[in-house]
């Protein structure tokens, strides 16, 4: 077992950033306010997300808090991530200030979570989602960034930390890059 699989078995504090999965475009001439909002996930997506949890289980990641954008995309990920997570449901919220938002505005939002959860997993849109997980791991002390987040961190991305310290009170110093999934 390596170091950073011990170390993410061992945390107190794990945090999944990850980006919904491929969505279908909205209806041509669409371009009413909410059309973004309304898009579903495409069958490529459907199928990205279910390999999503089925990752999330190998690395036996059980989320007590989940934020999810309210977007449908988002919405539809987290379902068809399944019940990776086994029979301890978490509190899944929907959080608008997740929808079309920066890295600092997401981490604002984690800045916001109750002490009491430790493990939790952040559903959200590029580029924030993305740019939040660059500027963690670079920042985590984990050497370069792995080749996989200089590529981008494309539909149902993933990015997984842990840390010692709660995620309200974490300035980056005490969190470590385990493992990104951008393919």
């Amino acid at each position: 077992m390596s170091d950073l699989d011990e170390g993410w078995r061992r945390a107190s504090h794990r945090l999944v950033l990850m980006r919904h999965a491929q969505a279908q475009p909205a209806a041509f001439g669409d371009f009413a306010m909410d059309a973004d909002l309304r898009r579903p996930l495409s069958a490529q997506g459907r199928r990205s997300a279910r390999q999503r949890g089925r990752d999330l289980h190998g690395i036996g990641f059980v989320p007590d808090l989940v934020l999810i954008s309210p977007s449908l995309r988002t919405r539809e990920t987290w379902a068809e991530m399944g019940s990776f997570f086994g029979d301890r449901a978490p509190d899944v919220q929907y959080v608008n200030a997740l929808y079309e938002t920066s890295a600092e505005h997401i981490r604002d939002v984690l800045w916001e979570v109750d002490e009491k959860y430790c493990n939790i997993i952040v559903l959200s849109h590029n580029p924030g989602i993305g740019n939040l997980v660059v500027e963690l791991a670079g920042r985590a002390g984990s050497g370069s960034l792995l080749p996989a987040l200089s590529l981008g961190f494309p539909p149902a991305a993933m990015a997984c930390f842990f840390s010692a310290i709660p995620w309200n009170n974490n300035w980056n110093s005490e969190m470590k890059l385990y493992r990104a999934m951008c393919d």
